[in-house]
Formats: C-alpha cells, structure tokens, sequence
C-alpha cells in the first residue's frame, strides 16, 4: 500500500516509542511504499528544532525516512482544512497516489476518506495491515 504519514505521527515515532515507531518501522521495512513530500519534510525539521529542540539532521531514522520515501512534487494547490500544513498532507497524498494518509490530526480524521484515500489513525492502519 502507498502511504503518507502526517507530521505528527512521524515525529512520534522518531522520538517516542509506541505505536507510530512500530508502524513506521515496518513500513521501512518494506511491508509498504511511504510516500512524502518536501513539504512534510520541512515540517517536520521544524517542529523537531522548535518544539523539540533536536536537530533533524542527528536523527538517523529521520535521514532513512527521506532515502526510503518516494518523494512527490508539486505547488501547493488545495485549500480544504483550515490548518494550511493539513491541505499540504492531503496533496501529497493525492499526487502521490497514497491509499491511506496515517495522522493523529483531529481535522483529518474527522475527513475519513478525501477522494478515496483512506485517513487513519495509526492503530487503525496496524490493524488494517495486521501490524498489530
């Protein structure tokens, strides 16, 4: 499955254990295709140096996410949730054609599914993928 990861639940998984790590891990592993973009990427350094003080670049899971990632490109073109970051969660989503969007993001959630893509939480997707 093609999957694209929101912010908060990659940052959850690089600095705490739980089931946003275990989810990513396996899909590093190769049980599924992570797809992002530089929009997710430049959020997440910036939540990582602001709110975390960490810097991104020391963080070796962060620079096997981008090796692994099949990156999309695209300007920034939806305006659906009022949080801006989300519309960019959304497009890389649909240019990247992702099945499923995994966050922990209220607004998303309460979308469910934004033009066939399945939007989850990550329990849900373990237990789509028998991750779980």
């Amino acid at each position: 499955m093609r999957t694209v990861l929101d912010t908060n639940v990659i940052i959850s998984a690089l600095l705490f254990d739980g089931l946003p790590e275990k989810l990513l891990l396996g899909i590093l592993a190769g049980s599924d295709q992570l797809v992002s973009s530089s929009y997710i990427i430049a959020e997440t350094a910036r939540i990582l140096e602001s709110k975390f003080s960490v810097q991104p670049n020391n963080i070796e899971l962060l620079q096997q996410i981008l090796g692994e990632s099949e990156m999309v490109h695209f300007q920034p073109f939806l305006n659906i949730v009022a949080d801006e970051p989300d519309n960019r969660i959304l497009e890389t989503a649909i240019k990247g054609s992702a099945q499923y969007i995994v966050t922990g993001d209220q607004l998303l959630l309460e979308l469910k599914k934004y033009k066939g893509i399945q939007i989850v939480k990550a329990r849900e997707y373990l237990e789509i993928t028998d991750g779980l």
